[in-house]
């Protein structure tokens, strides 16, 4: 009877060594990768606006290649610069200068771990000379900064 016991419990331990081998095999080839997700926190928020609000005092005083270099690379790929400094006139003559930006609703996601990353959105009510203006600014953590991946305004002044 001890016989049976001892080889039943060498199967078992075999198939539990063999089961154990095959997850590990498992999460070697997967790899292993922890996160951790933070939504629409307060503190994540302000790094962002502070990065906004910069862009915002570069715009007033008219330091166009500061706001170039606020933007991703991978903006450019899509939209020429030039065409980028066109929509800055273009706001420019429609609106005129920025006098006021309020922060109106934001978004934050921030994941920490293995494959950390970082996105926000922004969306601003401006009060320019000629007019208001909605601005959205879509963020993203580039090499341990922030860079603009996306920009819209939407002002009524476009349409007269």
């Amino acid at each position: 009877m001890l016989y049976f016991y001892s080889s039943v419990l060498r199967s078992t331990i075999s198939a539990l060594t063999v089961n154990a081998s095959r997850c590990l095999l498992f999460l070697l080839l997967t790899g292993c990768q922890v996160n951790s997700t933070r939504v629409n926190v307060e503190e994540d928020k302000k790094a962002a606006e502070l990065f906004v609000d910069a862009y915002l005092i570069n715009q007033k005083q008219g330091h166009q290649a500061a706001m170039i270099q606020a933007y991703s690379k991978e903006v450019w790929t899509v939209t020429p610069q030039e065409k980028m400094q066109q929509l800055f006139r273009k706001r420019g003559e429609v609106l005129g200068r920025l006098q006021h930006a309020v922060l109106a609703d934001w978004q934050s996601k921030v994941v920490t771990g293995s494959n950390p990353s970082s996105t926000f959105q922004l969306q601003y009510k401006n009060q320019y000379e000629k007019g208001e203006a909605l601005e959205t600014f879509g963020l993203r953590t580039e090499h341990d900064s922030l860079k603009i991946i996306n920009y819209n305004i939407q002002s009524d002044a476009f349409l007269r």
